[in-house]
């Protein structure tokens, strides 16, 4: 896809319109016109490849008042607009550019790329098939083509297209990406790897391929070398909570509990609201034996969601581990009627009920849990404990024989 740049030297050229203004006494207007035009299309040139996207949009809205029926100036905010987010106001100037440019396809591979993200899939794939119609080597085209297949849920054929589109153009770093993204989601994390890595070879900094590779690391357990990868991400500009999220799960597992809740703390910065990092950062806290703390956090969720399952059986568990056996009880109650099926919720709350001396109410919930699963080990453990504790000593054995599989 062709983006904007090339400036040149801004004040030599605005020299020379000076001169011209100065040598010629009729169109005056013209010339004038021309150089604030060319000024304030370099100015926004500038900000594009500075990054500020918004300075770049303020300089091309006083070109459209000088030149309203310029396609390309229509075409360049349309893009502002998309680096910047806004998807309706992209859709809109993308749409003039290609009215007033003769339907070019670099106008209307733009506005396939705003339908694409807006989902609106039939008319981006009809700009796509238009395109391809005239050039069918335009490897941008076949990668939007594979972007809106692929939202369709057309994963095979999807495929087909970025594999088209690294035909054409094996450089195309965006395309080995996607198709390294759909080997992930796949769970085919060796070629997912090999994917990245093929991208990477073309841009070993791309911040993309370097986040997408450690999260295909950390999915294959080897959290050290997803760790190498997602800071390399960080390093080339990758601010997001996904990469912290994901370097708090890295260091979780590591063990270095320190560094994970550092992580999951930026991830919250950036995304205040969101559960996942809220009850990673609750585990973390746990781990910690800090059970308030993880007790506060899960209760934000809660808030979030009060059918959260998981969360009300977590809080049943900071409340067991703080001694308030009764109201730890009835939570595990509440995760267990949002979810009646979880053994690790009813194995929860069996260990709550011994601790509370309630045998007969847990010998219930334990052998329901073996009607789900007859050789859980823990639960015949328990079962032994129970029966140990009431002088039953032949059959506390015989449970504690079941546990470890010697029936």
């Amino acid at each position: 896809m062709e983006f904007m740049g090339g400036f040149g030297n801004i004040y030599s050229e605005l020299q020379m319109c000076v001169k011209k203004i100065s040598e010629r006494g009729k169109g005056m207007s013209v010339i004038i016109k021309n150089c604030l035009k060319f000024f304030y299309l370099s100015m926004s040139n500038i900000n594009d490849w500075k990054g500020n996207y918004q300075r770049g949009l303020d300089k091309l809205k006083k070109i459209v008042s000088l030149d309203p029926d310029d396609p390309d100036i229509h075409w360049r905010l349309g893009v502002f607009y998309f680096k910047l987010n806004d998807l309706e106001n992209a859709l809109i100037y993308l749409k003039k550019a290609v009215e007033l440019g003769s339907r070019q396809p670099k106008y209307l591979l733009w506005l396939s790329t705003v339908e694409n993200s807006l989902g609106n899939l039939e008319d981006s794939s009809k700009n796509i098939e238009e395109i391809l119609a005239h050039d069918p080597d335009s490897w941008q085209a076949w990668e939007v083509k594979g972007k809106n297949l692929l939202n369709m849920g057309k994963v095979d054929e999807a495929i087909e297209c970025f594999n088209n589109a690294l035909k054409i153009n094996p450089k195309n770093t965006v395309s080995w990406n996607d198709l390294g993204c759909i080997y992930l989601d796949r769970g085919e994390i060796l070629k997912a790897l090999e994917t990245f890595n093929k991208g990477l070879k073309v841009n070993p900094k791309n911040k993309a391929l370097l986040f997408n590779l450690g999260l295909a690391y950390l999915k294959l357990g080897r959290y050290e070398s997803a760790v190498i990868y997602l800071n390399k991400a960080e390093k080339n500009g990758l601010v997001c909570p996904e990469i912290y999220n994901a370097l708090g799960l890295c260091y979780s597992e590591i063990e270095n509990y320190d560094l994970a809740e550092k992580y999951y703390k930026k991830s919250l910065e950036l995304f205040p609201g969101n559960p996942e990092t809220i009850g990673n950062l609750a585990a973390i806290k746990g781990r910690k034996l800090l059970y308030r703390e993880a007790l506060e956090l899960y209760e934000e969720l809660i808030k979030l969601n009060q059918y959260d399952a998981t969360a009300l059986n977590n809080i049943a568990w900071c409340l067991e581990h703080l001694g308030n056996y009764e109201e730890a009880v009835r939570y595990y109650y509440r995760a267990l009627a949002l979810d009646t099926n979880n053994v690790s919720f009813r194995l929860n709350l069996c260990h709550c009920l011994f601790k509370l001396e309630n045998d007969t109410e847990a010998i219930e919930h334990l052998e329901k849990i073996l009607i789900i699963e007859p050789h859980n080990s823990q639960a015949y453990t328990l079962l032994g404990n129970i029966y140990d504790k009431n002088k039953l000593h032949a059959k506390a054995v015989d449970y504690y024989n079941k546990a470890l599989g010697l029936e």
